[in-house]
């Protein structure tokens, strides 16, 4: 056996015979025996194959001596999943006082403002009288070819988009599946899962699952939350069957600020009571209603001009209107004279809605038709492809029980 604080290492061809995990109350077979790796600074507890398995501070405290990047580093290209037990139960052997709760973090590798709350956190050895788990995702994509660079890599699904997702063919299904698995028997009480948006938005909570519990959570994340009416196979639309589950939305990628805001989202998240009872209610609620993408077979820019290579061109600085307005016969970009629309918007049933909300003129001037609310538009044409241009959101407004000013002043 490893003594306390030993560095060791998982391999798949260890030939040792299997022993004990005490710390999960379950054996390891020995082809994912864990052994010492010499010479190593540090190298995580346990890995189920597709992810690093660590429990307790304990097994968590080596791997937050560096800084930041360090941490990727050392989890080597896969994600990690880590419980800390509640105060009550610090050997894992008596129940919690409360039901656990979990936060997910970097489940797209360019959005770290939520993984640097999540490590200072852990940083601070907090306990709480319920288990936190705490995933932490597409490391691969966080640490290759530049620091939080990418989404997603090339040879890779989005992170995002497989919870749930049959058949479990691919590594990161097999690995989603895998996760869901073992919280299947965590006894959730709620999830909060951090991200960044690519184009400028306020801060904002997603809610997929419209009831009192999980807007009481929304509104404990942010003043303002999104119904998210999509199927998409995001990790909040696999848990919120569970529980009630959010995704929030931080601004902007690598931006202190942003990062701070992630920190006062689990600050509230974590000190909060339960979200049952008499619920709070965010100041501002919309509902998406369609999805405008640029269509595939387009070549486009942001901000270039019209070429041999470019038939469509979006105009700069239009992520400024997220959450605000775009008034009928605003400028969205230019295409070539005669060319056809660009743009497909669909509604939630999948009915294409396209020339109700946009139109081009003789001379390839796309403007909108009508006054819309923008949500969540980006301005790379790597992102725009990735996932989509913008969501055309409605207001559903109502009273707010508790405003959180605090964050209205910080933005």
């Amino acid at each position: 056996m490893r003594a306390q604080g030993e560095p060791y290492t998982c391999g798949s061809t260890s030939k040792t015979a299997p022993s004990p995990d005490t710390s999960a109350g379950r054996a390891v077979d020995a082809r994912r025996r864990c052994t010492p790796l010499a010479g190593d600074r540090y190298s995580p507890a346990r890995m189920v194959d597709l992810y690093h398995r660590l429990e307790g501070y304990d097994e968590v405290k080596g791997l937050l001596g560096g800084t930041d990047e360090d941490v990727l580093l050392a989890l080597r290209g896969k994600p990690a999943l880590l419980r800390i037990p509640a105060v009550d139960h610090p050997d894992g052997g008596r129940k919690a006082s409360a039901p656990a709760r979990m936060v997910a973090c970097l489940l797209h590798g360019n959005e770290d403002s939520g993984f640097r709350a999540v490590l200072r956190l852990l940083r601070t050895g907090a306990r709480y009288p319920f288990d936190l788990w705490v995933f932490i995702g597409n490391v691969r994509a966080a640490s290759q070819a530049g620091w939080f660079a990418h989404r997603f890599l090339d040879d890779q699904e989005d992170f995002n988009r497989v919870w749930g997702l049959h058949p479990p063919t691919t590594r990161m299904r097999r690995c989603a599946e895998a996760v869901l698995t073992e919280l299947a028997g965590a006894d959730l009480e709620a999830c909060v899962d951090l991200h960044n948006n690519t184009g400028n938005n306020p801060f904002y909570a997603i809610v997929p699952v419209r009831t009192p519990a999980s807007l009481s959570l929304a509104a404990t994340c942010s003043d303002t939350v999104l119904l998210w009416n999509l199927r998409a196979h995001t990790l909040m639309e696999a848990l919120s069957r569970r529980c009630p589950t959010v995704a929030v939305e931080c601004g902007l990628p690598g931006l202190s600020d942003n990062a701070a805001f992630a920190e006062r989202v689990l600050d509230r998240f974590l000190a909060a009571p339960r979200f049952t009872g008499r619920p709070r209610v965010p100041s501002r609620m919309v509902d998406m209603t369609v999805r405008v993408e640029v269509r595939p077979e387009v070549p486009f820019a942001v901000g270039l001009a019209l070429g041999d290579e470019i038939d469509f061109v979006l105009r700069p600085g239009l992520d400024a209107h997220n959450f605000g307005m775009l008034f009928a016969g605003t400028e969205l970009g230019r295409v070539h004279p005669g060319t056809a629309m660009p743009l497909c918007a669909t509604d939630m049933r999948g009915t294409e809605v396209t020339d109700r909300f946009f139109a081009v003129d003789a001379d390839g001037l796309l403007t909108v038709r009508e006054d819309l609310t923008p949500v969540m538009m980006t301005t790379t044409v790597v992102q725009i492809r990735r996932d989509c241009l913008f969501y055309i959101a409605r207001n559903r407004s109502g009273p707010a029980s508790t405003p959180l000013n605090a964050d209205r002043a910080a933005r």
